[in-house]
């Protein structure tokens, strides 16, 4: 326990700088606030992140190259970047589908009704692809 607080005291010196941090409990993320004119902050930032979570990457830029994988494999930011880029790609594909689809369906009446039938379903897929992307705020 004795060691414990020593930590923090430590870590409180580094971190003394800090001009604000801010929480948002809701998202589970925090802002911490530098004089932009101490060059060394984020090092020690890092320093002490990494020190916590060791995944994290310590002194890498924030944008790995794509030569480095194996440092974005194991980074958690990257791969939260990853996952919602691919989120959003989904959604993009899933939105054009549904619109497609009702289109075919509505242009689909006159032609057949197993085509109308057809493009129905492809419409109510993307739509519900959409709304699991969604799902969070669909059901609040």
């Amino acid at each position: 326990m004795l060691r414990d607080r020593s930590r923090y005291a430590a870590l409180d010196d580094k971190l003394r700088a800090l001009v604000a941090v801010d929480g948002n409990p809701a998202v589970g993320s925090f802002l911490l606030r530098y004089d932009p004119a101490d060059t060394e902050m984020e090092a020690r930032i890092r320093a002490e992140v990494a020190a916590m979570w060791p995944t994290m990457a310590s002194d890498g830029p924030q944008n790995p190259p794509a030569a480095d994988a194996e440092v974005a494999a194991t980074d958690p930011i990257a791969r939260l970047r990853r996952r919602a880029q691919t989120r959003s790609t989904i959604n993009r594909v899933a939105k054009i589908g549904a619109l497609a689809g009702m289109a075919g369906t509505v242009a689909a009446l006159g032609v057949s009704r197993k085509l109308h039938a057809q493009m129905g379903i492809v419409a109510i897929a993307a739509t519900l692809t959409h709304l699991a992307v969604h799902w969070r705020r669909t059901f609040r």
